[in-house]
């Protein structure tokens, strides 16, 4: 699974940013930061998986998300998306 870009469209390009590049302990991945019209602010990564990946999800693998936090749990989202463009509602 590999972390791409444009996060959602090539208009939120740069508002993008790398995390963790060159920590070797990290997996970096592409951060968009976004501000909805609430003026509620995320940070929105999006994976592409590969074919054995797929393949797997095909056969019933279910996907695990792990969300490193210090305190109180914070809420996370998964959605699905055509390459270059928004999730389907």
């Amino acid at each position: 699974m590999n972390s791409v870009s444009p996060v959602y469209t090539e208009s939120e390009v740069p508002s993008e940013q790398v995390i963790a590049l060159g920590q070797d302990e990290y997996y970096p991945i592409i951060v968009a930061r976004i501000r909805y019209s609430d003026n509620s602010i995320a940070s929105v990564t999006r994976f592409r998986l590969d074919d054995k990946e797929r393949e797997m999800i095909a056969k019933g693998a279910d996907i695990l998300l792990s969300q490193p936090h210090h305190g109180s749990m914070m809420p996370i989202g998964i959605e699905l998306a055509m390459p270059d463009s928004y999730p389907e509602s």
